[in-house]
């Protein structure tokens, strides 16, 4: 598997190089990462397609999970990046990262040696696995955390976080993967892993 930036910010320069990476991606028979680029306009139609036909599954969270990379990632690209793993011509899930905090109980924040509340994060604002992909979710995950620890050594970040969709999706975080609450509230329920 590798990792191909596929993007960045799209200027004319680099927007051949872009596309070419992107088809590239397609042609491969292993699994790449992609990082979506800025709009839309200048996406190859293998990527588009792809996009089309992503199904992240019947529940509620994997619904919203779909309908989010293809009709908004595109135009995220202010306040989130999202990556694409492409494996067999399909995605077979994505995840985007945005900066956060969160707020630590007194305990938790004795336990990972945080001085203050509030902790720097990079939060996954989304994440999802196609249905059809013979893959686990962790794999996803994992790739989400070696990305928020390489933010790391340019900036100061100490967690993983995510907002769960709801109380169903944030059990499915705590037990499979061992998230914690943080100490606030919210519309949704944040919740955060040491990096």
């Amino acid at each position: 598997m590798h990792d191909s930036h596929g993007g960045g910010m799209t200027t004319p320069g680099n927007r051949r190089g872009t596309a070419e990476s992107i088809r590239s991606a397609f042609r491969d028979h292993g699994a790449t990462w992609l990082t979506l680029p800025d709009g839309d306009e200048d996406l190859p139609e293998e990527l588009r397609h792809a996009i089309e036909i992503f199904d992240a599954g019947e529940r509620p969270a994997a619904r919203t999970a779909t309908e989010w990379l293809q009709n908004d990632a595109h135009d995220s690209f202010a306040t989130s990046r999202t990556r694409v793993l492409i494996e067999g011509q399909r995605i077979a899930g994505y995840h985007s990262l945005a900066s956060a905090s969160v707020a630590l109980s007194q305990r938790d924040r004795r336990e990972i040696g945080a001085r203050h509340v509030r902790v720097p994060a990079t939060l996954v604002a989304w994440i999802a696995k196609d249905i059809h992909a013979p893959i686990d979710g962790k794999e996803l995950l994992l790739h989400a955390a070696a990305k928020a620890r390489e933010a790391a050594w340019i900036q100061a970040t100490t967690v993983l976080a995510l907002d769960a969709f709801d109380e169903e999706t944030a059990a499915m975080w705590r037990q499979r993967y061992g998230f914690r609450r943080s100490a606030e509230d919210g519309p949704r329920e944040r919740l955060w892993l040491a990096l």
